[in-house]
């Protein structure tokens, strides 16, 4: 018998791309083996010598269509059914399940190439996971109400004091209006410890309008909001369940919220939170026309409405402009007519999401840019790996199968590659959404809180579908175009001159977006670095801040309030280990903004213009700028004897000195409360604070800085401040300190609670948690975008390297030096990153001009970072061409002349 072992290697090696079932193989190649050494003998018998007749019959097998013939003659006595692939009598279910069992056999065969491509798909399809979550809960759903669509606020820049909000309600034909003063803080007595909550006043059809229901009992009802009716209240479903242990029998319970006892009416229900998502109770307003000062003069609200049926949002801004300008006679003194001249409705939805919308569109716009190079690197790398499969897919042609029955093999692949990056994505979607939510400040409607769902995943296998049809298409159409012929012989394993222009393009454009995220995260990084150098203007090392809120009844007896912190200030001193200690009614970047209408000497005040400037108006007690290291440029600081009954006095900062009294001294100047008889003295001008926020932006409506000294203090209650922060510098840790001033005050006034806890350097990190939050998260996105664009350029460099291996070979039989081969490899990973690096400069000088909002002292084509971003690409070209070269240059000549 014939020893046909030769021909049966060589059959079983040029059939090694069709993954046949063993026992199939071993047919075919028994009978292709036979059929080559028939060819053998017979040229052998015509007189030909053993290796022409060998080379003759190997002749025959890289025939195309001889080789097809005897493959299909061999595949249909083997199967006993037809074999070409596509035919009608195969149905769609079960090429599917076919072509899915071969993609799974195949990635098990090329587990490195599945884990890059998997993981890079992973990455860009879990962070638009994650970011849509966000996004589809704050800008997409409607808000958690009833009939949410119709909810709007009435906003007349200044708001609407009580009374006013009770002519709109009373007068309005196309909206059922409410009025609610967020912010409200109160203690919570009689129930242990005192706490102190936050909370909300509102108008008693305020769940009415807004359409949320309670969980146990009732919301407010008409007339709750009227003097002697309004002491009740609803409670949060936190509240309830944290302090009253869920207890169902609270209702009708009397507490004592405030120095008020209050009767609970009702529990919002699970998850309600406006308008504040930590708001922890809702007490009705308290309207008493008997007031005017109250009632007209002070606590300036928003309003919210709902449209009535078949009233448009054009129709009730008409109306309540309207309004505004009839609302004017009701005023007792006169508001001037340019007070109703900015009112606006708008969605509620459009208004609650106004901050958020510009930072979770850049979010998202980012992300989207780290998906679109994981795709195009994942097509290059199949472009690329198609050249090692021509021969597979040659001999599937060449069995029969038609061109699209090729596409979609190759599709179900891509599809498989993309679902299992997908299934991996929700995972990286869920470990980093906490660190998403982080650059969402807190909000009403629970949207802090949202966590990935049932949605989410529906976008996770949209997209996965999506994904895996954008890069596989066009790797697929480009796969199944093979000359039958060339693939099967042995030296047909080039790709393309086209196939390896397209993946260098993938390339090209996955480097230009990379570009566009390293330069976005760049600019970040300055700004966040700029922020970081910036002088607050006060002492941020040693120092404790504590909230100490006593009732505000305390307070309207000035001097048991000033007694208190008095005596609790002298024995916070005497604590050991700490230095000194002071209180103010708000502190730096504390979000507190006290303000007063004040009337200032040398501006002209024509109150029926109102034109009265709005100072944020600080209550300090002596020794505070010396706690706080605030300089006194001018004058002097409080002392003890700028007590209630001495004469006036504020010190102003340098800002508001500047800006009122140019080129003059502004020591002596006044400065006048609207409602006070007489005007303040300056007495001192002090260095400026950053007091809202570490970059120096101030809100618009505060167009002045003042200190008062507290036991001259008056708030817009016309009373001294109760709520008080304690500010104590004290070198050692600051626990057991805040610990001693908890047992004084305890000591001094068991119902007085102790709260939010800090240090000044932890507040001046909050201030910057956002810009910082941002920061990490574009240089994330831009490190993942970098090592995609590096190992997309090492792999068309790789691969067109060992297309290139005869050509080396030839070059280094003439004459080139390995230096030479070197720098000819590194130069095409530099042209492709180069090539790159034009095109993505060029869009990020345009999109870049979106991130101006976000940054501080950095402008958004800062030349510094475009030049550190060309730096860093070229070195991500040096990266990805470094080894392909060296492997290039290390070529063996002789070797190399063999591939062809």
């Amino acid at each position: 018998m014939p020893d046909t072992t030769p021909w049966k290697q060589e059959i079983a090696r040029r059939l090694a791309g069709l993954r046949l079932a063993p026992e199939r193989e071993a047919e075919i190649v028994e009978e292709l083996a036979a059929h080559l050494d028939d060819e053998y003998r017979k040229t052998l018998a015509s007189g030909a010598t053993e290796n022409e007749a060998r080379e003759m019959a190997l002749d025959s097998l890289n025939g195309a269509f001889p080789l097809a013939e005897e493959l299909r003659r061999v595949e249909h006595r083997v199967s006993r059914e037809p074999v070409v692939l596509g035919a009608e009598g195969k149905s769609l279910l079960g090429d599917f399940w076919r072509d899915l069992r071969y993609a799974l056999r195949t990635f098990q065969r090329a587990p490195g190439f599945t884990a890059l491509a998997v993981l890079s798909l992973a990455l860009g399809i879990g962070g638009n996971a994650a970011i849509f979550t966000i996004v589809s809960a704050v800008l997409i759903q409607p808000l958690p109400y009833w009939d949410p669509s119709r909810l709007v606020r009435a906003d007349n820049s200044g708001y609407y004091p009580p009374g006013g909000v009770v002519a709109l309600q009373q007068r309005s034909r196309t909206m059922d209006l409410a009025g609610y003063n967020a912010g409200v803080e109160l203690n919570l007595t009689g129930q242990g410890d005192p706490w102190r909550l936050r909370g909300a006043s509102v108008s008693a059809n305020f769940f009415e309008v807004l359409g949320a229901g309670v969980a146990l009992g009732r919301a407010f009802q008409a007339g709750d909001d009227q003097a002697g009716r309004d002491n009740v209240v609803v409670l949060s479903h936190a509240l309830w369940q944290d302090r009253f242990h869920g207890d169902p029998s609270i209702i009708g319970r009397v507490i004592t919220l405030g120095g008020v006892n209050r009767q609970i009416v009702g529990i919002a229900a699970r998850g309600f939170g406006f308008p504040e998502s930590a708001t922890a109770f809702w007490i009705p307003l308290h309207l008493d026309p008997r007031d005017p000062d109250a009632y007209w003069a002070r606590g300036f609200i928003p309003v919210i409405g709902r449209l009535r049926n078949g009233v448009t949002l054009a129709e009730a801004q008409r109306e309540t402009r309207a309004l505004s300008h009839e609302m004017l006679r009701l005023f007792p003194y006169s508001m001037g007519e340019n007070w109703a001249a900015q009112m606006t409705v708008t969605p509620l939805k459009q208004f609650l999401t106004s901050d958020l919308r510009p930072r979770l569109l850049l979010l998202q716009g980012a992300v989207g840019l780290v998906l679109l190079i994981a795709c195009a690197n994942v097509a290059a790398l199949l472009l690329a790996r198609a050249v090692s499969r021509q021969k597979e897919i040659a001999l599937r042609v060449a069995l029969g199968a038609a061109r699209g029955r090729i596409v979609r093999q190759l599709l179900t692949e891509s599809m498989v590659l993309a679902l299992a990056g997908g299934a991996l994505g929700i995972g990286l979607a869920a470990g980093g959404f906490s660190l998403l939510q982080s650059v969402l400040p807190p909000v009403a409607s629970g949207w802090s809180a949202v966590q990935p769902d049932w949605k989410s995943l529906d976008f996770v296998c949209a997209l996965s579908l999506i994904t895996g049809v954008a890069f596989g298409l066009v790797p697929a159409l480009s796969a199944s175009r093979y000359n039958l012929a060339g693939a099967i012989k042995t030296g047909g394993q080039r790709s393309s001159g086209g196939r390896t222009r397209l993946r260098s393009a993938l390339i090209v454009g996955e480097v230009a977006l990379a570009v566009v995220l390293t330069a976005s995260a760049g600019l970040l990084i300055r700004s966040l670095w700029r922020l970081a150098q910036v002088d607050p203007g006060f002492a941020t090392g040693h120092i404790i801040t504590l909230r100490v809120s006593p009732n505000e009844s305390l307070c309207r007896e000035r001097a048991a309030c000033l007694a208190l912190y008095s005596e609790l200030l002298r024995r916070t001193r005497e604590i050991p280990g700490v230095e000194d200690a002071a209180a103010a009614n708000t502190i730096p970047l504390s979000a507190g903004i006290p303000n007063s209408a004040v009337k200032v000497e040398g501006l002209p005040y024509v109150p029926a213009e109102r034109t009265a400037p709005l100072f944020w108006a600080g209550a300090v007690t002596p020794g505070y700028f010396r706690v706080m290291r605030i300089p006194i440029l001018q004058g002097r600081a409080f002392t003890d004897a700028d007590s209630d009954g001495a004469a006036r006095v504020i010190i102003v900062d340098a800002a508001t000195a500047r800006r009122y009294w140019p080129g003059q001294d502004p020591i002596g100047k006044h400065v006048q409360l609207v409602w006070e008889e007489r005007g303040r003295t300056v007495i001192g001008v002090s260095a400026d604070v950053r007091q809202f926020d570490v970059a120096g932006r101030t809100p618009g409506h505060i167009s002045g800085s003042m200190y008062m000294p507290y036991a001259q203090t008056v708030d817009t209650e016309r009373q001294l401040p109760a709520a008080m922060t304690l500010i104590v510098r004290a070198p050692g840790e600051p626990a057991p300190v805040a610990g001693r001033i908890r047992e004084l005050v305890r000591d001094l006034n068991s119902n007085v609670p102790v709260s939010e806890v800090r240090t000044m350097g932890s507040l001046v990190d909050d201030s910057t948690r956002q810009p910082r939050s941002m920061m990490w998260l574009f240089a994330a996105f831009a490190a993942v975008a970098l090592v995609l664009a590096a190992v997309g350029a090492y792999g068309v460099v790789s691969y067109s390297t060992t297309q290139r291996t005869f050509e080396i070979g030839m070059r280094v039989t003439l004459g080139a030096s390995r230096r030479a081969i070197f720098s000819l490899v590194l130069g095409q990973s530099l042209r492709l990153v180069a090539a790159g690096l034009v095109l993505g400069m060029a869009a990020s000088l345009a999109l870049t001009r979106m991130l101006a909002a976000f940054l501080y002292g950095t402008g958004a084509t800062d030349p510094l970072t475009f030049t550190a971003v060309c730096v860093v690409l070229l070195g991500v070209g040096l990266v990805a061409g470094f080894v392909p070269a060296r492997r290039a240059a290390s070529v063996d000549p002789l070797t190399a002349l063999r591939v062809e």
